[in-house]
């Protein structure tokens, strides 16, 4: 037994608040455009902004932190050894640039523009303001404003417009797998506390290496235990982060948005979105994994835990 008897459960997780959740969403999904180098044309570089893909990849490595600070609040011993070996790890295999490439390319091979992409574009920098507008919303505690944006979502025209906008992005999935690479990160901070930590020291290099993709599959097909954010709540509260965000755009721009992610080429474009960001997500998780459990490994070796010494 390795890494996959650590997936069984350990006892049910206490569920994280909405409000707390969807501020610490709002503040670090509010990004600028840069970083869209890459993009097959405006169109794709667009809806590369509207989705936070860049901003997405480059902050997983600093979920570390908090990632870290959930297992320490949960009686995770040794978090504060693992910690570092992780975030070399992470911040090794997460390569942003290389990743967005890779997704935009995927992108711009599939589907049409579907969109005038001067509008498209307007749409975007507009849905970019509003991350940040609600971003400074729930930092400010800003109840007048939340009420304003209420209002708009329990208009019987407006409310399920947007939220059917909502349904049609890629955020919500693009969520799940973020929320995914915290559940790796986390049980890879949980091992070092196991009982079987010791058998890491003596494994074998291509042994530790065979059971990355096995543990990879194994915990995207758990629904149960999630830790530290279960992948629905992940997508829910995403979801309700984005409904918040379209429902400060004009009628105007929601219609382009639309219009666009309901068109068969946008669907493509959406569904390669989604597709290849799992496909570079994955090749990361796994690289981190073979890294961090490597130098753990190593790390082990000179510093053995108490159930190795027995």
């Amino acid at each position: 037994m390795l890494l996959t008897d650590l997936l069984k459960p350990h006892g049910l997780m206490g569920r994280m608040r909405w409000p707390l959740v969807a501020a610490a969403l709002a503040c670090a999904m509010a990004a600028s455009a840069a970083g869209m180098v890459g993009a097959s044309d405006t169109t794709d570089q667009s809806l590369l902004q509207i989705e936070q893909v860049a901003s997405r990849l480059s902050g997983t490595p600093a979920a570390i932190d908090s990632v870290a600070k959930a297992a320490a609040d949960r009686g995770i011993s040794a978090t504060s050894d693992a910690q570092p070996l992780l975030e070399t790890a992470a911040r090794s295999s997460f390569k942003a640039d290389s990743m967005l490439a890779e997704i935009s390319k995927a992108v711009g091979e599939a589907g049409d523009d579907a969109v005038d992409p001067k509008a498209f574009t307007k749409a975007a920098a507009a849905l970019e303001e509003g991350q940040a507008k609600v971003a400074r919303m729930y930092e400010a505690q800003d109840q007048t404003a939340a009420k304003d944006i209420e209002t708009r979502l329990a208009d019987p025209d407006k409310g399920p417009r947007i939220n059917r906008l909502a349904d049609l992005m890629a955020g919500p999935d693009l969520a799940v797998e973020t929320a995914f690479t915290a559940q790796l990160m986390y049980l890879s901070l949980e091992t070092l506390s196991s009982s079987d930590a010791g058998t890491l020291a003596s494994a074998p290099e291509d042994q530790l290496q065979s059971e990355m993709k096995s543990v990879i599959s194994s915990l995207r097909s758990k629904s149960e235990n999630e830790k530290p954010l279960p992948k629905d709540m992940a997508r829910a509260n995403e979801k309700a982060r984005l409904t918040f965000v379209l429902a400060t755009l004009s009628p105007e721009d929601l219609s382009v948005l639309t219009d666009f992610y309901e068109s068969p080429g946008g669907k493509a474009k959406r569904d390669a979105l989604i597709e290849s960001y799992k496909q570079v997500s994955d090749q990361a998780n796994t690289e981190m994994l073979g890294q961090y459990f490597q130098a753990l490994a190593d790390y082990l070796k000179t510093h053995p835990r108490p159930q190795q010494q027995q």
